[in-house]
């Protein structure tokens, strides 16, 4: 699966919801056999089950817990993204993640808690600490109807390498809040699908201090509402043609913020369409546009954009391919917000049934309302092993590159090598 990265970004976690449907040595080679349920249509390499393999969880009545730890080490050869005076460090990782749920036959509850934290050897201030809490509810209609109701609180951050970041001449990662309230409902009428969603965010930045100087990024608090309304139509079993409308009000709290607060509205029409089982594709296309308070702001209108493709070419590999044309927000004042485009190719193949390889390469382009422009190409090199149930270990190699930079941005590359060690129940 892809992970778009860096910044919490609204607009897209609305959009992937709503597209509709929404061997090593010394050992036994393991044969390569799958039971039924892991050569359905549209199962990947990565989201194939392995019930050899696959944790348990433990059982409390008509709950199920589910938890794992991570911890490795990494080396990261330029911590601080600069093209010159590059500066190399080592750091510790570790993540705690845990989650109760219901394992009824109808409706659900359940509460999520999770916590990462990286500490460097030698650049401490370059430490950081993401953790998140929440629940849900969901309500059962009939057979193919639901409604569920979701709050989130999240503590996340901003890494150095974030253009903001760096315009904002800061050396450390900008820690920022997010309280998430959703309610989401979807329905099937005969060959006729329908979803929606409502999503209000809070979002509250922390001022951070760098020498002398402190950043007042506080200034860049803000709350946004977001309601989504899809639709599809079933040509077949697993193609469908679907049509869908967003739109969001941001609202800055500080005064001196406000001529940014702005309303966007869009508008998609694709498919989602499983071609032969062996290609499968999803894609939506059409218009954007992001009117914003101030005249002195030009406001952003074009291509909206969303899409998938997955080719499995055998039930080892799987090869899969996505872009995304997004508007986000920006924590520089002087920039207000920007238009994000990312496309993304993936491999994945399974070597063996419990060992797990996969290479990613990826374009990441930032273009701002200035002429500020930023280009990031990427290539992930990646290797997961399965060790038993409980136990997993994972090795990859990052080098990311700024292609383009313009208007203040600045080009630097780097190499970040990582070993996890996993535990789960």
């Amino acid at each position: 699966m892809f992970r778009f990265r860096e910044s919490f970004a609204p607009m897209g976690a609305a959009a992937r919801g709503l597209l509709l449907l929404a061997g090593v040595a010394g050992l036994p080679a393991l044969a390569q056999t799958f039971p039924p349920e892991s050569t359905a249509r549209g199962v990947t390499v990565q989201t194939r089950p392995r019930p050899e393999f696959d944790p348990l969880g433990v059982r409390a009545g008509a709950f199920r817990l589910d938890a794992a730890a991570e911890a490795g080490l990494s080396y990261n050869d330029n911590v601080f993204a600069t093209r010159r005076d590059r500066t190399g460090d080592g750091f510790g990782a570790w993540s705690l993640d845990a989650g109760l749920r219901s394992d009824w036959t109808r409706h659900g509850v359940g509460v999520t808690a999770s916590y990462s934290e990286v500490r460097h050897f030698s650049q401490t201030i370059l430490d950081w600490r993401d953790w998140s809490v929440g629940a849900f509810g969901r309500l059962d209609i009939g057979g193919s109807s639901s409604v569920e109701a979701r709050y989130n609180h999240l503590r996340q951050h901003l890494d150095v390498f974030s253009v903001d970041i760096q315009q904002a001449g800061l050396s450390r990662p900008a820690p920022y809040d997010v309280d998430e309230f959703q309610v989401s409902g979807n329905a099937r009428l005969n060959r006729l699908f329908l979803t929606g969603l409502l999503n209000y965010r809070i979002y509250q930045f922390e001022d951070v201090s760098f020498g002398n100087r402190v950043a007042p990024l506080s200034q860049n608090d803000h709350k946004t509402w977001l309601a989504a309304l899809g639709s599809g139509y079933a040509l077949a079993p697993g193609r469908l043609v679907t049509l869908i409308g967003r739109i969001q009000e941001i609202r800055y709290d500080d005064a001196i913020s406000r001529g940014r607060d702005s309303f966007t509205w869009e508008i998609l029409t694709g498919f989602q369409y499983d071609f032969d089982g062996v290609w499968q594709a999803r894609f939506g296309i059409g218009y954007r546009q992001r009117n914003y308070d101030s005249p002195q702001i030009k406001n952003l209108e074009g291509l909206a954009l969303e899409g998938e493709v997955i080719w499995t070419p055998t039930l080892l590999t799987t090869v899969t391919f996505g872009v995304r044309r997004t508007v986000e927000e920006s924590i520089a004042l002087s920039q207000v917000s920007y238009t994000r485009s990312l496309a993304q190719l993936r491999v994945d193949h399974e070597l063996l049934r419990n060992v797990i390889l996969g290479a990613e390469l990826g374009f990441d382009r930032r273009e701002y309302e200035t002429h500020l422009r930023a280009t990031d190409m990427y290539t992930i090199l990646s290797g997961r092993w399965l060790i038993n149930r409980n136990m997993s270990l994972s090795a990859s190699y990052q080098f990311l590159t700024r292609i383009e930079a313009k208007g203040g941005a600045e080009e630097y590359y780097r190499n970040l090598f990582q070993v996890r060690l996993r535990f789960a129940l």
